[in-house]
């Protein structure tokens, strides 16, 4: 995982895992890096294949210290490129309310992926729910 900090903004890449095994350790690395001219803290979900949930719970602890005592300026914690994994388990711990999401593709921001629907359709156009 690289962290890069620039004016005002605080990026993630490399992020291939958010866990159990990890999520301490991603916060607290994050954490250390907060400065006080921080507005945004990037995430790049692109190569992340798994989150659990103490995964969503370290980005929510990330969201929480970033804006204490930020008032009126709050940091924008954008999470971009998730995979539809990803994306799936943000939409349904309903976080997509709480972060910015700049999905790959183009799809607008709080969209399911096609392959998070559980509908399948068959030769009859017919559309069934599994």
């Amino acid at each position: 995982m690289d962290i890069i900090q620039e004016s005002g903004k605080l990026s993630v890449k490399g992020l291939r895992e958010l866990n159990s095994a990890n999520a301490h350790s991603f916060r607290a690395a994050l954490a250390t890096a907060l400065s006080h001219d921080l507005r945004t803290i990037e995430i790049d979900l692109s190569q992340t294949q798994t989150v659990d949930g103490a995964g969503l719970g370290a980005l929510v602890a990330l969201h929480e210290t970033a804006n204490q005592h930020r008032n009126p300026h709050a940091v924008t914690l954008r999470l971009t490129n998730p995979t539809a994994t990803v994306q799936q388990m943000l939409e349904l711990a309903r976080l997509h309310h709480l972060f910015e999401i700049a999905p790959s593709g183009g799809k607008p921001d709080g969209a399911l992926p096609r392959a998070a629907h559980s509908l399948h359709e068959t030769d009859s156009s017919a559309v069934h729910l599994h």
